[in-house]
């Protein structure tokens, strides 16, 4: 602060005049850190206070002096202004306020740093003693003061509630599956922090774990490319994730064998791969063999059999081992492969040639092998091969010679044989093999004849019979009741076929695929036990007969060779259920 002072001399009759007191040795301040003077040409001297304290003033002029003590006080504080006067923050962050502070001289300071500060609700917001204030909780305005040699400002200070945080994703459908080349909306719907859901799907960003067999657009719409799955699609947004289980329901290649073939056995192994022996791509027997690699999906050759052979039959042994019986080629003929060593061994031989035989591995491990013709006649005859013993032991005859028949293990251990035909025509009767006591009976006769056919044992414990050259209805399908010894009709399938395959998936539903009919045909059926109905299912590449069909550990069904009508194949495709 500055002001003007004067000196005036003083006489005895009372008068008084100004002093002419420009000069600077004229004006001193004892205490020159106090206040300052600075004499003016006027005669007159600028006094500026400095700081707080005391000083004198002493003036000397024309031999006379004078001297005057001078004071020197803080400005007085009239108010103070806290800045912002009003804000509001997210609970958890926080605002820096200041206090700027006026003075009666005129002059502002900011005063923040020394100014008391205080909170109307600490449960809401605090407030440190430099004038940061943080929210607490959502809630106010309430009141923050600064306060200062007992004069205050306020600022209204406003915690608003954090913005509801994503916490999950849900997709729906949360499992789907689409045939090749269908689709199938997805939509994922977001759950927040503060109770409240969302539709994300247009948001989130999609991906697919396997786009070789299903893709997923950024919308939401996962597309079939490929059989197989489950494909896991996933929606994320904001480093929060939800999942969605998509399968592709319908063919793909398996590769193609090195050898087109027909009539060919197929045999799970315990690696689970797959071994082809044998067949035909003409009329000459092959004696070759090849693996698929489910792996892989990759074929590559196995060790050959020591005679070709064409309606022949092979099963897995419960050592690992895979025994081939007769066929077209080999009439008496038993061979093993082992595939540790990828090699084969001749047995001994059955005790009768036959083809168009089947073979069913029993309960106690031992193999038993019906029917089939010697290439003359039908056979009636039965033999059971012990593993172990490397023998063959004639069981006893059914009661009806057939060949192209079916033989079914049943839950009881006792094997069915239904169909086949005794060279004649299709036959309707059925009988059933009792390993306990080597005897054969009679059973109920079919509703309908059926030669080349396939039965399935269902998990029910019956048996399905479908298709099969009939004499009255080609498309019929049936079933047996062991505990009931009854046939049922299954109703009709989508198309009537023989020398097709009948491969009981893992849903408990029996695939059909391919056969001859009134054409050569790439359709595919599924019966479904539990509606019971038959209902068409996702076509193959090509058309294919006298082909197979393997359950595979993935529950996938690998559809090997067969023939078109024209040309015996060489191409395998792979069913994704």
């Amino acid at each position: 602060m500055e002001t003007t002072a004067k000196a005036q001399r003083v006489y005895d009759d009372g008068r008084a005049v100004d002093l002419d007191a420009s000069t600077p040795r004229q004006w001193t301040s004892s205490a020159p850190q106090v206040a300052s003077v600075e004499p003016q040409p006027d005669g007159t001297v600028k006094v500026t206070a400095l700081k707080p304290g005391s000083t004198t003033i002493t003036v000397n002029s024309d031999g006379a002096s004078g001297e005057a003590t001078l004071e020197v006080t803080d400005a007085r504080l009239l108010s103070l202004q806290v800045s912002p006067t009003s804000a509001s923050v997210l609970a958890g962050l926080t605002q820096q306020f200041t206090a700027q502070g006026t003075y009666g001289d005129g002059t502002t300071r900011d005063v923040t740093s020394s100014a008391t500060w205080t909170s109307s609700n600490t449960a809401m917001a605090t407030v440190s003693s430099t004038g940061l204030s943080t929210g607490v909780a959502a809630g106010g305005p309430i009141t923050l003061t600064a306060t200062l040699g007992g004069v205050s400002g306020t600022a209204q200070f406003t915690i608003t509630p954090p913005p509801p945080v994503l916490i999950s994703i849900k997709i729906t459908p949360a499992t789907a599956s689409v045939l090749l080349g269908s689709t199938q909306q997805f939509t994922a719907q977001g759950s927040y922090s503060d109770g409240t859901t969302s539709d994300v799907t247009n948001s989130a960003t999609w991906t697919s774990s396997d786009a070789a067999i299903a893709t997923v657009s950024s919308m939401g719409l996962g597309t079939g490319v490929a059989g197989g799955g489950p494909v896991t699609l996933t929606a994320s947004l904001g480093g929060v994730s939800g999942t969605a289980q998509l399968s592709v329901k319908g063919w793909t290649s398996a590769g193609s064998m090195s050898t087109s073939r027909y009539n060919h056995t197929a045999t799970r192994l315990a690696s689970g791969k797959v071994l082809i022996a044998g067949g035909r791509n003409g009329t000459t027997p092959l004696s070759s063999a090849e693996l698929y690699d489910p792996a892989t999906n990759s074929w590559s050759p196995a060790k050959a059999m020591a005679k070709g052979r064409f309606a022949h039959a092979a099963l897995l042994l419960d050592d690992g081992y895979v025994i081939a019986t007769g066929g077209v080629g080999a009439l008496t003929s038993t061979e093993m492969y082992d595939p540790a060593s990828d090699s084969w061994f001749v047995v001994s031989p059955m005790s009768g040639g036959r083809s168009g035989h089947t073979m069913t591995l029993l309960p106690s491990g031992q193999v038993l092998v019906t029917g089939g013709t010697d290439g003359n006649s039908a056979l009636a005859t039965a033999e059971v091969f012990e593993p172990l013993a490397n023998l063959w032991v004639r069981s006893s005859t059914m009661s009806t010679a057939r060949f192209n028949h079916t033989a079914t293990l049943l839950s009881s251990g006792k094997v069915l044989v239904s169909g086949g035909s005794n060279g004649s025509g299709s036959l309707s009767s059925a009988e059933v093999y009792d390993p306990a006591t080597n005897l054969w009976t009679p059973v109920a006769t079919m509703v309908t004849r059926h030669s080349l056919h396939a039965a399935t044992l269902l998990s029910s414990g019956k048996v399905l019979i479908s298709g099969g050259t009939s004499l009255t209805d080609p498309s019929s399908s049936e079933l047996y009741d062991p505990g009931a010894n009854v046939w049922s009709t299954a109703g009709a399938m989508v198309a009537g076929r023989s020398r097709h395959t009948a491969t009981l998936l893992d849903s408990g539903q029996v695939l059909v695929a391919g056969g001859d009919g009134s054409s050569y045909y790439n359709t595919a059926e599924s019966y479904n036990p539990a509606t019971p109905s038959w209902s068409a299912a996702f076509p193959m590449a090509v058309p294919r007969s006298q082909h197979t069909a393997t359950l595979l550990t993935s529950g996938r069904v690998l559809v090997v060779g067969g023939e078109d009508g024209t040309h015996s194949l060489a191409t395998a495709e792979m069913y994704a259920p």
